[in-house]
């Protein structure tokens, strides 16, 4: 595959590309922030798309059994997991199931455990649906590795029980947007063992289970014999994220028959007529072009690194295990600019720079002088944004 390739997006109705900061006269902006992929799927993906649509009619469109059965396989070959057809769900996308998982697994008022810095909409999909927000912020070393705090963790559930809201779920990012953690056994271990003693569904978002660009192999808890409800799909993995897809696992008999009951509630647990054949043809001849595609982002990674050694003197970032979704600690440079906090900065990108990134506090505690960057695109994509991040900073220091 020529991941090298630029495709134009513009015009598409694209929510990364088509910015409406974008004006004659000015460079379009370079959008490293939201996490979809500059990359066309696997061809399997678009020829069964292109089939597909040349039948001119597009009715309401069932799950074939084999799909559940390629997506089982795929579990068990890419993930070393064994996870039984019968217990994966079909759902929308992640977001709006996670969603209908809070409301079942945790009654108005009660509490739902996140871990910040953490993806920001968990924060607004437990207020949303009325239920509290308890946090336990991750730990992290004087060298930047973020970690588990299974201190922060106890001491979130009592600070919500003593508030009158019984802690009732626990829902986790793994492998972890944005810090790029792949959980480490002790890690998985140590959040089933919490749910367990404190009686917690543990809702696992895994829709970046594929993306691992590191050593540590992840661990998938969809097979656990436990409380647990993970959330997947091909929107990541593939890049079909605006076909709208995805899965959920329940081993066990008894979350599976509550979420179950959650998606059909929800009037929407049957896929599209294109997501449905885009996803089987990925998951069935996908494999290699993946293979490609996580060589290619392990290079855009150290393309990154070297490219701060040289041109961004003190920015940092941890080792991005899963994920391509980098996580730039820049307080030393924010510190040299005078700037308070980093959305000031990103102010500053996108305007005067015209490069776009997610700016670290909207992650929560932790994520301050910290920006989220996309490094799924082609390279000569992501050197030009970094190339505007670093002229911003020389001429906001000669100011």
């Amino acid at each position: 595959m020529d991941f090298d390739r630029v495709v134009d997006r513009g015009g598409t109705l694209s929510v990364k590309w088509d910015n409406p900061g974008n004006a004659p006269g000015k460079p379009d902006i370079i959008p490293l922030w939201v996490a979809d992929m500059d990359f066309p799927p696997p061809p399997a993906a678009v020829e069964a798309i292109a089939r597909r649509a040349a039948h001119p009619i597009y009715g309401y469109t069932r799950t074939p059994a084999d799909y559940l059965e390629a997506v089982a396989r795929w579990y068990a070959e890419r993930l070393g997991a064994k996870v039984e057809p019968g217990s994966i769900l079909m759902a929308p996308s992640v977001m709006p199931a996670i969603g209908a998982a809070v409301r079942a697994f945790a009654a108005p008022d009660e509490a739902v455990i996140v871990m910040p810095p953490v993806y920001y909409p968990f924060f607004s999909i437990v207020r949303d649906n009325g239920r509290f927000l308890a946090e336990a912020p991750l730990a992290r070393s004087p060298e930047g590795a973020w970690s588990l705090d299974e201190r922060a963790l106890d001491a979130a559930a009592d600070a919500a029980q003593a508030q009158g809201h019984r802690p009732a779920a626990l829902l986790v990012s793994s492998p972890h947007n944005p810090v790029g953690r792949v959980w480490s056994k002790a890690d998985a271990n140590a959040m089933l063992a919490f749910c367990e003693r404190r009686g917690l569904t543990l809702l696992c978002d895994e829709i970046h289970a594929d993306m691992i660009l590191g050593d540590r192999p992840f661990r998938s808890l969809a097979a656990e014999d436990a409380g647990v409800v993970a959330f997947g799909g091909p929107n990541k993995t593939f890049n079909i994220a605006g076909l709208h897809i995805s899965h959920v696992v329940a081993p066990r008999e008894a979350e599976r028959r509550v979420m179950k009951a959650a998606l059909a509630a929800l009037g929407s647990d049957s896929p599209n007529a294109f997501s449905i054949v885009a996803a089987r043809a990925a998951y069935l001849e996908g494999a290699s072009w993946l293979d490609e595609l996580l060589d290619y982002l392990r290079g855009n990674d150290r393309f990154l690194r070297a490219f701060m050694a040289e041109r961004l003197p003190g920015a940092s970032a941890p080792p991005l295990e899963g994920t391509y979704l980098a996580w730039l600690d820049l307080r030393p440079i924010l510190d040299r600019l005078g700037l308070a906090d980093e959305s000031a900065f990103a102010r500053r990108l996108e305007t005067e720079g015209r490069v776009k990134v997610s700016p670290g506090g909207i992650f929560g505690r932790g994520g301050e002088g910290h920006l989220r960057l996309n490094i799924a695109c082609p390279r000569s994509t992501l050197a030009e944004g970094l190339e505007r991040i670093a002229s911003t900073v020389d001429a906001a220091l000669l100011e």
